[in-house]
């Protein structure tokens, strides 16, 4: 929620921008598409009531409007800018009061003094802002004093200075200090607002914003009620009582010295929430490296072959692997067969010994045909089952009906299958059972058994089967599979940083050394093993085809290479543009601390995330992540040294931790009461500020710069 309590809305001097002119519509659309909630309009020595309004009206509530001045201020022949703002109720009355004093005047000719200024507009309760050093035409720190000491409300005299470092240098320094956008140009008004104060609490009327300007604890506890404060008991410390704190729905800061214990009392809030079921982790920076989030190393790497359409070819391996010659039978076996076929009578009867082989090949490839036309049907009946379409577009009958043939079918195909499974088995048996007469006969008559066939066919058979097995494993090996990108974080100037898993088959021609084995076999067999399949398919139907798959099984290891999953390697690495990069261990840490914050959690416990960041990054990225989470409602508790985060996110809750010779102390508060209350005797209060800038790193800084807050906290 942002607030501008220095904006103009009309061209009241000659010296004063066209630009400044707006339609209340105009006003309307721009303010709505800005985070700006608060309005004040303080145009130069003039205040159009009807103007505001209209305003007023055409906004209907989406907003607030105040009205205001911007007076021309005369002290010892001295010109300087004094804008008063009242409350709504009494924008006529602020009106009228103008009009009286400058009836005689031009809004160019018009001057007043302090004292006149303090007579005429002390009795509506207003906030006064003096323009101060750099934001000219300015008073002097001798008129300020002077407002200050004559009017009611000492706490709502504010010096305006000219962005956020000025006035948060005045407020280091003790000046209650805030600026405006001094609007000259309506156009640039939405690009110009991000930079305008912010208000954490969610101020709903003038009254309320002069309460917090006073620091009225109660109109701070209302406004902090808001964000749902909830009572928690923990007990980070064993031997110890339990600890009570009130947690609130948005920034919960812990601080103080190292070894206060910060890290326990975090460790217990996640315990606390994660017995209740509310999802949290505790992030830790430094305890996680970027490289093992991510597994470079591919401790973790999984991979299904099937994925990237690569079969695993773990049958054809083991069918080249154990593959052996089959011969073609020699005319010498015909002649000899013929010799004792005149001679032997007994074997002569023996007719089985001479029945041919069936083509077992035949079954096989019917059995494999059926079981595979079997798998789709059933992956076809599990996708209708599935699908809710299927529902839709059928009445409850017919899909029922749908089923039920479909399911007929698939019953009906695994009969056939073992029908064909049979038909197979028997062919084998049948088979085997000729051959072993064939042996038996010739055993024991000493008859050669009619060669049943050449043995070219089988010949044959057995190379075309071998190349088969060997063409689908170097298929399955060229196969590319695409690199795979994942957008890591971006690191500023840099540019956005990739994690890039490089996926491949050994396929004998890879030598870079980064790939690594994804099961961890030896680089040298996997390389060996393309390679020696690359030459047993050149060899398939010459002589020296079985000495390459000798040459196969001899290879050292070759029994860890089953499959062709043993044959992938990856490379996985970080990119930028491309190109390879390493991350500093700052920039992981920026990493690591952006994804945490980006996760969508309901309450966000972090340990000293400032660790190896600079200023920099948490000023433009962490803490604008953070203040985001804090208005979604989220719980976010960070124990911190580092004064950017604990200042400059304005925590509701701000836990501080003491140690002395006494032993520790537990304080909480809040930088808008600006105090610190023991949290056991709760009579011990400190200074939220003093105790802030002591103790945490970067304190003065943090303090000088922040400045985007209202008051003088």
């Amino acid at each position: 929620m942002k607030i501008d309590i220095h904006m103009h809305t009309k061209k009241t001097k000659q010296g004063d921008a066209v630009t400044r002119n707006i339609e209340a519509k105009r006003f309307h659309e721009i303010i709505s598409s800005t985070e700006v909630r608060i309005v004040a309009i303080t145009n130069h020595n003039v205040f159009d009531s009807t103007q505001y309004h209209e305003f007023v009206q055409e906004v209907d509530g989406d907003f607030q409007i105040w009205p205001g001045v911007e007076l021309d201020v005369i002290e010892d022949d001295r010109r300087g800018h004094l804008i008063v703002i009242v409350s709504p109720r009494h924008a006529n009355e602020l009106e009228n009061t103008i009009f009286e004093l400058s009836k005689d005047c031009t809004p160019d000719t018009f001057n007043i003094s302090i004292k006149e200024v303090i007579n005429n507009f002390d009795k509506y309760n207003p906030i006064y802002i003096a323009h101060y050093q750099q934001k000219k035409p300015d008073l002097l720190d001798e008129d300020i004093d002077y407002i200050v000491d004559n009017t009611v409300n000492k706490n709502r005299v504010l010096k305006e200075a000219t962005n956020a470092v000025s006035a948060g240098i005045f407020i280091s320094h003790g000046h209650a200090s805030i600026y405006g956008s001094d609007v000259q140009n309506w156009e640039h008004y939405q690009k110009n607002s991000k930079y305008l104060p912010d208000l954490r609490l969610s101020v709903e009327s003038f009254e309320q914003f002069c309460l917090l300007l006073d620091k009225d604890q109660v109109a701070i506890e209302t406004l902090l009620d808001k964000k749902h404060p909830e009572k928690i008991l923990i007990e980070p410390f064993k031997g110890e009582p339990k600890m009570e704190l009130l947690i609130y729905d948005d920034i919960n800061i812990l601080f103080g010295a190292k070894g206060t214990g910060k890290s326990e009392i975090l460790a217990a809030i996640s315990h606390f929430y994660s017995k209740r079921g509310v999802g949290c982790n505790k992030f830790e920076s430094g305890s996680l490296k970027l490289e093992d989030a991510y597994d470079l190393s591919g401790k973790n790497l999984n991979v299904d072959l099937q994925d990237y359409g690569i079969d695993y070819c773990n049958k054809e391996i083991k069918d080249v692997r154990s593959a052996r010659e089959v011969d073609i039978t020699s005319l010498s076996r015909y002649k000899q067969h013929f010799s004792d076929h005149l001679k032997n009578t007994k074997a002569k009867r023996i007719k089985i010994k001479d029945f041919q082989e069936e083509n077992i090949q035949l079954f096989e490839r019917e059995f494999k045909s059926t079981r595979e036309y079997t798998f789709k049907l059933e992956e076809f009946i599990t996708f209708v089952e599935e699908s809710k379409i299927s529902k839709e577009i059928l009445d409850l009958d017919k899909y029922k009906s749908l089923i039920a043939i479909l399911k007929e079918a698939s019953t009906n195909l695994e009969h056939k299958s073992f029908e064909r499974y049979s038909i197979e088995k028997e062919t084998f048996l049948f088979n085997g059972i000729i051959n072993k007469f064939r042996s038996e006969v010739a055993r024991k008559t000493g008859t050669i058994a009619k060669p049943s066939e050449t043995g070219f066919k089988k010949y044959a058979a057995n190379r075309i089967k071998i190349e088969i097995a060997v063409r689908k494993i170097l298929t399955n090996i060229q196969i590319k599979i695409e690199p795979n990108v994942e957008y890591v974080g971006c690191l500023d100037d840099k540019g956005e940083l990739y994690c890039r898993s490089d996926i491949a088959m050994q396929d004998g021609s890879i030598n870079d050394s980064r790939f690594k084995s994804v099961k961890k076999v030896k680089k040298g067999p996997q390389k060996k093993f393309s390679q020696i399949i690359n030459n047993i398919q050149s060899e398939i139907y010459s002589d020296q085809l079985f000495d390459k798959i000798a040459e196969l099984n001899e290879i050292e290891d070759i029994e860890t290479i089953p499959t062709l999953l043993e044959l992938l390697v990856f490379n996985r690495y970080f990119t930028i543009d491309d190109i390879e990069y390493s991350p500093s261990t700052g920039e992981a840490s920026m990493i690591l601390l952006h994804q945490e914050l980006n996760k969508d959690m309901d309450v966000y416990i972090l340990d000293e995330p400032e660790k190896s960041l600079g200023n920099e990054y948490i000023n433009n990225v962490i803490v604008p992540l953070i203040k985001e989470k804090a208005k979604g409602g989220k719980k976010i508790f960070i124990a911190t040294h580092d004064a950017n985060i604990a200042v400059r996110t304005l925590p509701y809750n701000s836990i501080f931790r003491s140690h002395s010779r006494h032993g520790y102390k537990t304080y909480v508060g809040n930088p808008f009461s600006d105090s610190l209350l023991e949290i056991k005797e709760k009579i011990e209060a400190l200074n939220w500020k003093d105790i802030s800038m002591r103790t945490l790193e970067g304190g003065k800084d943090a303090f000088g710069e922040r400045g985007q807050i209202y008051g003088n906290i």
